[in-house]
């Protein structure tokens, strides 16, 4: 049977086309990542709530950091652990990126076994890995917006919930880690305190673990001073700016910090912060399948 040249370029086409969809098929350090991204997601039901204002157990009246300004929001799902190690290393050999501050690896430096919690990606590196769980499940992944950060900080936007622990207090030894809890670490990498592993300290009503006494978290938006007064539903912070927020607080931060409506900005590039993934996503947790129709690619 003769093959004309256009037909022989059709056939190569798609041999190669085939070659290279097996080649890209995930491994299965990958799989096992995407099936625990997705099982490890609290679902958080949508409400309104005064965004910046909270009360202050230590002194019984609301305090601010910002202008208190009315949020609604849709449901969502929230990671219930920040990313590890672990986890950020089987993305970055699965797309070719460097590992994160391997130079401190070298020096057998604990904090950053893979049980701990990454704590200097950039904004940049967190975005990329959620947006990368995005394309591989074909579920909405993203960093949460600071409201969708603040709103399950504090247990659905709980006006007492001051601190993101399971009672809203922080209660040192026992819901927040002490100096007798973190292992400080040898002089040949700072001889600083380490975070305590991912998942060790007492979660959220909503089981939602070390939003704060980890590491400080990344969120998607654009730093700005103040906020509008005017309500809001989903807010995604301004279009642009030179910083993005970062909120929580690490293992020896103080209750000024480590609390559910401190916010801080840095730029995007700043190697200095953990993070957690949202699914942007209204349906309830018994419909939401673990990969969408046609996923993992």
């Amino acid at each position: 049977m003769q093959i004309n040249t256009l037909t022989r370029v059709v056939i190569i086409s798609c041999l190669a086309f085939n070659i290279q969809a097996c080649s890209s098929k995930p491994s299965a350090k990958v799989m096992q990542l995407l099936q625990k991204s997705r099982s490890d997601m609290a679902y958080v039901q949508g409400g309104t709530f005064t965004m910046g204002q909270v009360y202050d157990p230590m002194s019984g009246q609301l305090t601010q950091f910002y202008t208190p300004h009315q949020v609604t929001l849709t449901p969502y799902y929230i990671s219930k652990y920040n990313v590890s190690y672990g986890d950020f290393d089987i993305y970055t050999e699965a797309t070719d990126k460097p590992y994160i501050d391997n130079e401190l690896r070298k020096l057998k430096d604990f904090s950053r076994a893979p049980n701990m919690p990454v704590a200097d990606a950039t904004w940049y590196q967190a975005h990329d890995y959620c947006a990368w769980l995005a394309k591989q499940t074909g579920l909405s992944y993203a960093l949460p917006t600071e409201a969708q950060w603040e709103y399950a900080a504090r247990n659905r936007g709980n006006p007492h919930w001051f601190f993101p622990t399971n009672n809203g207090k922080q209660e040192l030894g026992v819901n927040f880690p002490d100096d007798t809890q973190l292992t400080t670490q040898p002089e040949n990498v700072g001889g600083i305190p380490t975070p305590l592993p991912v998942g060790s300290i007492h979660c959220t009503p909503m089981g939602i673990c070390g939003m704060t006494g980890e590491v400080n978290a990344w969120v998607n938006d654009w730093n700005q001073r103040d906020y509008s007064p005017n309500p809001v539903t989903d807010p995604q912070g301004p279009a642009s700016g030179t910083q993005k927020v970062i909120r929580g607080g690490g293992a020896q931060g103080s209750p000024e910090y480590n609390n559910s409506i401190n916010r801080a900005g840095q730029p995007p590039n700043t190697p200095m912060a953990g993070f957690r993934c949202v699914i942007n996503s209204a349906l309830p947790a018994d419909q939401l399948g673990v990969f969408a129709a046609g996923y993992p690619k």
